[in-house]
């Protein structure tokens, strides 16, 4: 049987079938994709262009919840770098507490923050537990996957406070610059507008990618898998119409050891940045902790991580002050999992 379940899985990543691949896939409306050509490979050129550059990331965790509240703590942080040299690094951290409420016979989650000795500053905000862009397939959202959104918009925030002050020349965000959820494309804009006025040019590069091509290959996979450079960013991939998705498109191994190729965007109003931008991250990829992934990313995602042992001393902190206010009957709610993990048979 095992056999069998290798032989499907080499037949599977077959490089052979990369040949076959004729266009990336996209779906929804507003993309174009271009024709998987050789010649949109480019070369990169590492070089240290004396600009500055942000790597923002951030991190959550739930302290405590049940199935009608959740405490999160939320952190972001950003850590700026010029030619290989840190300049700065900064964390921020806010207390999220989300809780059910009734409003117009239906379950909405409203938030509230409550700001520690550095805080990111966040509107109260509330989302409704059959918001699409939170919900898991057909079922009702649930409360905690709220966090994941605050998250995000924590780190819009930051990288607009870093272009309003002006503290970097480039800002590269975790992710993408897609607005996917609720109320994300109007921070997305405000960032936008303060990156334009103050000259800050604004990029993502993500840690993943799920792109596919149309015949159900990997996208950076196939990529990786016919380029003839041993460095190289790959342009262009398609023509992005969605006023949701205000990006130019790459991909890119940044280094010539790396075994990764990635994600890259940039605002699409700075498209002709992009190479340059590029060249200079791949500057910052020299780490051999992870070759060809930016150096100043893995710092700003290491700061920004909430640790087991952080949440748990939380928790107990937050536990110890609830003690005999009658919360176990909501704790009750999700917690069935934890104590069958701690059983042993």
């Amino acid at each position: 049987m095992y056999d069998e379940v290798i032989k499907k899985i080499l037949e599977t990543i077959d490089e052979k079938t990369a040949i076959t691949s004729a266009f990336p896939k996209f779906s929804g409306e507003g993309y174009r994709p271009c024709r998987i050509d050789i010649k949109n490979f480019h070369e990169i050129s590492r070089l240290n262009n004396g600009k500055s550059i942000a790597f923002v990331d951030g991190g959550n965790a739930e302290i405590i919840g049940s199935a009608n509240f959740s405490l999160n703590l939320v952190r972001v942080c950003f850590v700026i770098y010029n030619n290989n040299k840190k300049i700065i690094s900064k964390k921020f951290e806010t207390l999220a507490f989300i809780q059910a409420i009734s409003q117009n016979n239906e379950i909405y989650y409203k938030t509230s923050f409550f700001k520690t000795n550095n805080s990111i500053d966040l509107e109260e905000m509330s989302f409704s537990s059959f918001d699409h862009t939170l919900m898991l397939g057909i079922n009702q959202a649930e409360i905690s996957s709220v966090a994941n959104a605050i998250r995000r918009f924590a780190e819009l925030k930051l990288a607009k406070m870093i272009a309003d002050n002006k503290l970097s020349d480039t800002i590269v965000l975790d992710g993408n610059l897609q607005s996917t959820l609720t109320n994300e494309d109007e921070y997305l804009s405000q960032l936008y507008g303060s990156c334009s006025k103050n000259n800050v040019i604004l990029c993502a590069l993500s840690k993943t990618s799920s792109l596919f091509t149309d015949n159900g290959d990997l996208l950076s996979a196939v990529l990786g898998s016919i380029s003839e450079l041993s460095s190289w960013f790959y342009y262009p991939i398609v023509e992005i119409r969605s006023t949701s998705h205000r990006a130019e498109m790459f991909f890119a191994k940044f280094h010539n050891k790396s075994r990764h190729i990635f994600r890259f965007e940039i605002f699409n109003r700075q498209k002709e940045k992009a190479e340059e931008i590029i060249n200079a991250l791949a500057g910052n990829c020299a780490d051999p902790i992870f070759i060809g992934y930016p150096y100043g990313m893995m710092e700003a995602d290491k700061s920004a991580r909430i640790s087991n042992n952080e949440k748990e001393s939380l928790k107990m902190m937050f536990l110890i002050r609830l003690s005999n206010k009658n919360i176990e009957k909501y704790l009750n709610s999700k917690n069935a999992h934890e104590i069958l993990d701690r059983i042993s048979f």
